[in-house]
């Protein structure tokens, strides 16, 4: 990749000018593409989305939505570098191998991540500890003392910040937790809770890393004959349009995606029109939503521990 960046001649100390002599007048939001699904048919793009163009449209900035094949070493990205289609680009889902955006500063493109976050690196994310200390308040107040955690992919910054905070709350409050891997897909949700349900002390709530993975706990439990709130209680993270429109409404951390998007892109302008230091990481708190799926343990309405 660095070789792809000498070869196109950008280098960081002539992004200024290069930049001024030629503006393209918009904004390009990077959304990785898969073979085996569309993007758009995952909740978090369109709300990304959302916020990235009601970010730009405040600012004047059409957005152009970059696809980028996953596995391409982000040859697309480099071929808007040479064709000048957009000024600047969002990204919406990121591992956390930052070699590539450490070549798009060499390559003198302006970014901001969303949703993860690098030193050196411009970026939007939001902190979990915030939401996740309600929600285990919560869980606390309701006699939950027994707490099952399905991780997201840790591939992913984010995956790895929501564990961190799950372990060091679950020390805080007191809390027995079993732990057990996942990917924040349905399918990895449904998979975890039958690991974590079909032990010998089940937990009595379960929280995930992804509303798409506490959706998965709820389909395990639908068809195993497990009733939610009853027999257990769960809680999500994201508070996706999912979230409030499954049955039985499922309590969730509330990630403020949209809110990221609109301050990423307006991010992203600031520094294409001179304003503001560069670069910037900029945290939003979570919040936690109450719904239907979290009641009182089991053990205090009389029923199996």
């Amino acid at each position: 990749m660095r070789a792809v960046a000498r070869e196109l001649e950008y280098i960081p100390s002539r992004q200024a000018a290069n930049f001024a002599r030629s503006r393209a007048g918009s904004i390009g939001l990077v959304v990785p593409t898969y073979s085996s699904f569309p993007p758009f048919s995952r909740p978090y793009f369109p709300i990304l989305l959302d916020g990235v163009v009601m970010g730009a449209a405040e600012r004047g900035y059409p957005v152009t939505i970059v696809p980028s094949r996953v596995g391409t070493d982000m040859a697309d990205v480099f071929s808007l570098i040479r064709s000048r289609a957009v000024d600047g680009l969002v990204f919406a889902v990121t591992p956390s191998d930052y070699e590539p955006f450490l070549e798009l500063l060499e390559a003198g493109m302006p970014f901001v991540l969303i949703n993860n976050y690098h030193e050196g690196l411009s970026s939007v994310d939001s902190l979990p500890e915030p939401g996740m200390r309600k929600a285990f308040s919560h869980a606390w107040n309701l006699g939950h003392r027994r707490v099952g955690y399905i991780t997201g992919d840790r591939s992913f910054r984010n995956a790895i910040d929501r564990l961190s905070s799950f372990e060091t709350l679950a020390a805080e409050f007191g809390m027995d937790v079993v732990i057990t891997e996942g990917d924040f897909s349905r399918t990895s949700g449904w998979r975890g809770a039958a690991r974590l349900l079909e032990r010998a002390s089940p937990p009595s709530l379960v929280m995930a890393s992804s509303d798409r993975a506490a959706l998965g706990v709820l389909a395990y439990c639908a068809e195993k004959g497990v009733s939610v709130p009853r027999d257990l209680s769960v809680i999500g993270y994201d508070n996706f349009y999912s979230a409030q429109d499954v049955n039985p409404p499922l309590s969730t951390v509330d990630n403020p995606v949209s809110e990221s998007g609109r301050l990423g892109a307006s991010l992203l302008i600031d520094f294409l029109e001179g304003n503001g230091a560069w670069p910037r990481q900029v945290w939003l708190d979570t919040s936690f939503v109450v719904r239907a799926t979290t009641a009182p343990a089991p053990s205090l309405r009389g029923g199996p521990e």
